[in-house]
């Protein structure tokens, strides 16, 4: 989203400054060696590319090289990919590594201030972004195969030359710290609830610190920290060059060369060690808002390369796909109650790939992974209800309603088609070949497809069993009036449903209104208000 009002801002603002904006750029950006420059590549036969399995290799300088098999699309995808992320920051210094990316993809090269850089960009209609995660960095690049010789130098300069304006460190940081304390605490509540209980499963773990920051550590960084980072972490030994689409055929080969020119080597990334629930079983977020956010969670040890992955990943999807309305969670928290507007559980780490779109952003691969589920807001009066619910759907899954043949047969339909979305663009396949080599393993979507279809209902029974335990979880609640929450949550009163219509009622609602939550005394419920989340 933030592309598309970029570009319709340039629209109305910049229509006469276009032709000179082009001009501008095509004295002030380097040429591309010829070598970069489209050639009469071969091309795969048609068909070839579907059987056809990405290319990898490592350069005598430690950069990575992963290619796509080539195509005859038009557009060109770059994805520099470092082993650095949110990980990486040292203690009190959280969001270093994310403002670093930034400042180095938004602030300009020694050729380009931020302003030409961004006049340079327009009329190729290109895109240059930063994705910073807990263990990897991307900045990526897409243009028109027409326009690549432009970009590339721009690209390359991003990480060799970056220009390190004093002025555009000081406004990014400024975006970085009013995102934490205007968007993430005011805000935005969904998001809120759900980056608490990662500080809360993730505590005194190098996963415990928000990737964009704490405020109160944004403040203290200088640019020499950031200079200090990017000289420490996005360096030849961790990077891996990825490429995709209609490439010049020795694109791959020469970026790894022109990159070859970065830090060579580098510490060993942070160790991750295991992370394990600790407690308490609930964090209060107090903050003004009329309806309460709600999140839950675990961390564990199941990955994509485990056996159990496709039986989970039915069972999951049974409970609740996110953005699909066919789950248990959905169709008897919304559906049938209209408590909120929807109800999803993850297998692992989950941010959707734009506003519109329901699949998930790519270059966020972990070596620890958590099982989560969330409920979007709920109002107030009904928000133990709901996560009562929650919490009863959940057992009620392992317990007297597993699930059935005919669910895992239906569900098992559905991500046959389904998992065919992940990939439909070559820089959506060239984001998974990465994230499956971070992981040591390839194809991953393929063969994940291929195997739903041995998988049965006593496996699927199985497995959920054997990994999902709700004593374990972990779970935030966001919104006002949380004291009276944690006395409600310790004695385990009953807490109806309210409807809309006060003749309307279900089964099951007295059960669920009294379903234990859990909490061991007052250790266990911490109340927090909202400023002092990422702090």
């Amino acid at each position: 989203m933030k592309a598309i009002f970029a570009t319709l801002l340039l629209l109305a603002c910049a229509q006469q400054t276009v032709r000179k904006t082009a001009e501008a750029a095509d004295a002030g950006v380097p040429e591309t060696p010829p070598a970069l420059r489209d050639e009469a590549a071969p091309r795969p036969a048609e068909g070839a590319e579907q059987t056809q399995k990405p290319s990898t290799q490592v350069s005598p300088a430690g950069v990575g090289l992963l290619r796509l098999p080539l195509d005859d699309k038009s557009i060109v995808s770059v994805q520099l990919r470092f082993r650095s992320g949110a990980a990486d920051d040292p203690p009190g210094k959280a969001g270093l590594t994310y403002l670093t990316a930034r400042v180095m993809a938004e602030g300009g090269t020694k050729a380009l201030d931020a302003k030409a850089l961004l006049n340079a960009l327009f009329p190729m209609a290109a895109e240059l972004n930063s994705r910073v995660d807990k263990e990897e960095t991307t900045f990526s690049a897409l243009v028109h195969k027409d326009h690549l010789s432009k970009l590339l130098p721009i690209l390359t300069d991003v990480l060799l030359h970056p220009r390190w304006d004093p002025a555009e460190f000081k406004r990014l940081r400024e975006v970085a710290i009013n995102d934490i304390e205007k968007r993430l605490r005011q805000g935005d509540d969904e998001n809120l609830g759900k980056e608490s209980l990662l500080e809360l499963l993730y505590r005194d773990h190098p996963y415990g610190r928000l990737t964009l920051g704490h405020a109160s550590n944004l403040k203290t960084l200088s640019l020499g920290d950031l200079q200090a980072q990017a000289a420490r972490i996005f360096t030849a030994d961790r990077l891996t060059v990825g490429v995709a689409g209609g490439y010049p055929q020795r694109l791959g080969e020469q970026l790894s060369s022109t990159l070859a020119a970065l830090p060579a080597k580098s510490e060993k990334p942070a160790a991750i060690p295991t992370a394990r629930p600790h407690g308490p079983r609930f964090l209060l977020v107090e903050k003004l808002a009329d309806s309460t956010a709600i999140s839950m969670g675990f961390p564990w040890t199941l990955s994509r390369k485990d056996p159990d992955w496709p039986a989970m990943s039915v069972a999951r999807s049974a409970l609740g796909e996110h953005r699909q309305s066919s789950g248990r969670l959905f169709q008897r928290l919304r559906e049938m109650r209209g408590l909120n507007y929807g109800d999803y559980a993850y297998l692992e780490h989950f941010q959707q790939e734009g506003y519109a779109e329901a699949t998930a952003q790519l270059g966020r691969p972990r070596l620890q992974q958590y099982f989560s589920i969330w409920l979007r807001p709920v109002r107030n009066d009904n928000r133990l209800f709901a996560l009562r619910a929650a919490l009863h759907e959940l057992t009620r899954s392992l317990t007297t309603e597993p699930f059935s043949e005919d669910e895992v047969e239906r569900t098992k339909s559905f991500l046959d088609g389904y998992i065919l979305l992940f990939d439909q663009t070559d820089e959506r396949k060239l984001g998974y070949a990465l994230d499956d080599a971070f992981y040591g393993m390839s194809g991953f979507l393929g063969a994940w497809r291929a195997s739903l279809r041995n998988v049965n209902a006593a496996q699927v029974n199985a497995a959920w069993r054997k990994w999902i335990d709700p004593a374990r979880l972990e779970i935030v609640l966001a919104g006002t009036g949380m004291a009276e929450v944690k006395k409600t949550l310790l004695s385990n009163e009953a807490t109806p449903i309210h409807y809309a219509d006060p003749a309307k009622k279900l089964p099951d609602d007295d059960e669920i209104a009294k379903f234990p939550f859990g909490a061991n005394g007052d250790k266990d419920v911490e109340v927090v208000p909202v400023e002092k989340m990422f702090e």
